[in-house]
């Protein structure tokens, strides 16, 4: 008898790490078991370097393990973006990405290097924020009906300005151009102080940009602002009408980050992420941190940041096919 129970249990227990050697390796010990890496697509330095290395402190707290930046710049994004959808799928590699990465890329492109759907899974939303609508002192307008009502007497005369091809200045634009049915060129720079430059000297009408792009300028007076592109009045220009107030009914262009894992990640490990990412932004100094450079916090579920990237897809898809943009 006893022997036949030391049998049983020999196989139950050979059975049983061959089941778990079989096991990937996220599920043979408590996750994470090491540092996460945040993939950053952008230079060191930069704003949205700053927010995965602000918000990754916070959630190193709440997973019990560091938060590493992994910097992967170039092509708008979508390096990073090709980098980080070939990592294991195991959690330990994470995308911050944004517009650039899971939305204007795939409509600007026609051969990336990843398929932005169906490459990763979303974690959650990190943030929001508006641009805002820039002109300059030599155009005759204060308000966004002077504005536009300038830009369509002047035609193809009038150019605006982005920060570069493909860039979010640009496609923002182009969304104004289509609501107002405006025929502006337009003008490529290599950055926003360059594109502001322009402005102020008055080889371009207008421009919309980020905020941190035009703070400084606009307070200096050396631009005018005449409104923001959000849903709500921003933080930074709580005096600034948005578009929708200023009479272009439901026209609306945010600026977004969000946390994205690779394609197969255990559904549980998610949830991890997302619990860690809601305590990191229920951080004061993070909102904070946030709101300094003009954007909020906007937490969602992956399920909720899932739907919205969609929509955002949709919406900025239809931008790109009516200005007839590409980049390869």
């Amino acid at each position: 008898m006893e022997t036949r129970i030391t049998f049983s249990r020999r196989r139950a227990l050979m059975a049983f790490a061959a089941a778990a050697y079989a096991m990937p390796t996220w599920a043979q010990g408590k996750y994470p078991s090491r540092p996460v890496s945040i993939v950053v697509p952008f230079p060191a330095g930069g704003v949205v370097d700053v927010v995965a290395r602000m918000v990754g402190q916070k959630m190193s707290i709440a997973l019990g393990a560091p938060v590493i930046v992994e910097n992967k710049p170039g092509a708008g994004g979508t390096i990073g973006a090709a980098y980080a959808a070939k990592a294991k799928p195991d959690g330990y590699t994470v995308l911050l990405g944004g517009s650039a990465t899971q939305v204007f890329g795939p409509a600007l492109y026609r051969n990336l290097q990843y398929d932005a759907k169906k490459d990763f899974v979303p974690v959650g939303q990190i943030s929001s924020g508006p641009l805002v609508l820039v002109t300059g002192s030599k155009v005759p307008a204060t308000d966004v009906p002077q504005l536009t009502k300038y830009l369509k007497e002047q035609g193809v005369r009038a150019f605006y300005g982005s920060n570069g091809n493909g860039t979010f200045p640009q496609l923002a634009a182009e969304l104004f151009k289509q609501a107002n049915h405006l025929t502006s060129a337009h003008i490529p720079y290599g950055g926003g102080p360059a594109a502001l430059t322009a402005l102020i000297t008055g080889d371009i009408a207008f421009s919309i940009n980020h905020i941190p792009v035009v703070q400084a300028m606009v307070k200096a007076g050396k631009v005018r602002a005449l409104a923001t592109t959000g849903k709500k009045r921003s933080v930074a220009f709580p005096d600034l009408p948005t578009l929708d107030e200023a009479g272009m009914k439901g026209v609306e262009a945010n600026a977004w980050w969000g946390l994205f894992a690779p394609a197969g990640t255990p559904g549980d490990v998610v949830q991890k992420l997302n619990d860690a990412l809601a305590a990191a932004l229920k951080d004061p100094a993070v909102r904070m941190g946030l709101e300094a450079q003009g954007d909020e916090v906007a937490y969602s579920s992956p399920s909720d940041f899932d739907a919205f990237v969609n929509a955002e897809s949709a919406k900025w898809t239809r931008v790109v096919k009516l200005a007839d943009l590409r980049l390869d």
